[in-house]
């Protein structure tokens, strides 16, 4: 995989201070949507999808490219196939 100078999409939000503008926010919705249906295409889920697992990268003439990352959880699923597993990161309530 390419080098992403970026970082993951969470360090990429707080540099930004959790602020984008909405064209960004397409951008980045409109990727990260594309990326996932094309693996649902194919019968593969994520389920680890968060910020920390999309990294973010420069491209050309000031754009920015949301690449899906970590696919340690990834699972293909049959077509009849019901996944009823939890599955991703857990998440510590303070």
């Amino acid at each position: 995989m390419e080098y992403c100078d970026k970082g993951d999409l969470f360090k990429y939000l707080e540099k930004k201070n959790f602020k984008l503008k909405e064209k960004e926010v397409i951008d980045a919705i409109k990727q990260i949507l594309t990326g996932l249906f094309y693996l649902h295409s194919y019968g593969i889920t994520h389920r680890d999808i968060k910020p920390e697992n999309i990294l973010v990268q420069s491209g050309k003439d000031n754009t920015v490219i949301y690449k899906l990352a970590d696919f340690g959880l990834s699972k293909s699923i049959l077509p009849n196939e019901k996944c009823n597993e939890p599955y991703g990161t857990l998440v510590r309530s303070l």
